[in-house]
């Protein structure tokens, strides 16, 4: 009763508050100079301000929060960021740092002094993560394997640390949207924190706290989508595990020879499953770099099953008529059945799996990433 009374305070607290945040800002070495203001609108940053700092360095503002809900700010001077913020309606943000972003200090706002935190760990973790990993190469390169043993148990290590602590963080503050920086975390391009398929259900718990105060945030409608997708992978995976005779769901479409091809044709060799669309150049494009991929790779087992999803077959046909691999489509367009068979939202999509026909990646367009994951399940 207490939590719900809490809750209900804090509620009312944010809308007597209004939908605007006071900041406050002082830059050492930074008299009468501009101070660039930022908003991350989700996935892209966006110039929204710039302060003009007087002769002591300091400048203020009163800050539109878009959507009367928490947003991420920064602030950079000079071509270099000075400070991250969390800024939530009703806060008086105090800032305290020097002209290089450091030492810097930041009151007034919980959330970012608990998104400082966040940083200070993950930037902690990184750091330890990229020295390891450069020792890991070095080891690698002279051939000395028992350094090399080590040092992957000590990222192994790390790894786990790292993810238990992001687990802790969500726990401790289920209604913060400093977990968001730790669910989206990279240690690098092709290596999440949370990669698992079943880490689908810390998305689930994270939107589902946030929707029920923040119903209209864009930050946390693209996490409500992720997580809506995580479940179908999972979803997906279950349905493949449990699949019947073969190990993934049966697809039988008829290819531009207008022979009815099976996707269970492929048991027992690895493959990659692409569903793409004809009229998007960049996908058209995309099958240029599978056909050196595939060029590659066909002598070691790989195959290849493409869907296209599109009602212009005679297009279609144009396009894959030079391809040596399988290429299917039943004219349907977006009501193909194929698409509900592997839980396809958005085009294109990519699997990846191996001989004993478990999904072994998903969603590698990178050419570099490709190359080595394909790699890895024609070694098996």
């Amino acid at each position: 009763m207490r939590k719900v009374l809490f809750l209900a305070a804090a509620l009312l607290l944010a809308a007597c508050s209004g939908d605007k945040a006071t900041l406050k800002l002082k830059v050492d070495g930074a008299a009468n100079r501009d101070v660039v203001l930022s908003l991350l609108n989700v996935s892209k940053v966006e110039v929204v301000d710039t302060l003009k700092t007087d002769a002591s360095g300091k400048a203020s503002a009163k800050i539109d929060l878009p959507y009367k809900s928490p947003n991420f700010y920064y602030l950079n001077y000079n071509g270099i960021q000075i400070a991250s913020l969390l800024l939530s309606p009703g806060d008086r943000v105090k800032v305290e740092a020097d002209s290089n972003g450091r030492n810097v200090k930041i009151s007034g706002s919980k959330e970012c002094e608990l998104l400082q935190e966040v940083d200070a760990a993950i930037a902690k973790g990184q750091k330890s993560f990229d020295s390891l990993s450069v020792q890991l190469i070095a080891c690698n390169e002279i051939g000395d394997t028992e350094s090399g043993k080590r040092l992957r148990y000590e990222l192994g290590r790390l790894y786990v640390a790292q993810k238990q602590a992001a687990v802790k963080h969500l726990v401790q503050h289920p209604y913060s949207f400093t977990n968001l920086r730790n669910l989206y975390r990279q240690f690098n391009e092709n290596f999440p924190l949370f990669s698992e398929i079943t880490d689908g259900v810390y998305y689930r718990q994270l939107a589902d706290s946030l929707q029920t105060l923040y119903p209209n945030s864009p930050y946390v409608a693209a996490l409500d989508n992720d997580a809506t997708a995580l479940f179908n992978d999972m979803e997906l995976s279950y349905r493949v595990k449990n699949a019947e005779q073969t190990s993934f769901p049966e697809i039988a479409l008829p290819d531009n020879r207008a022979n009815v091809r099976k996707l269970t044709e492929l048991a027992g060799r690895p493959f990659i499953l692409l569903f793409w669309d004809a009229s998007d150049n960049t996908q058209k494009m995309f099958n240029a770099e599978l056909e050196k991929i595939y060029s590659q790779f066909s002598g070691r087992g790989l195959e290849i099953y493409s869907v296209c999803i599109t009602t212009d077959k005679a297009y279609w046909n144009s396009i894959v008529s030079r391809f040596g691999w399988i290429n299917v489509c039943d004219g349907k367009g977006n009501a193909s059945q194929s698409l509900v068979q592997y839980n396809v939202t958005k085009l294109p999509a990519l699997f990846l799996f191996n001989k004993d026909g478990a999904i072994v990646g998903k969603d590698i367009f990178d050419n570099k990433g490709l190359v080595k994951a394909v790699s890895s399940v024609c070694l098996e």
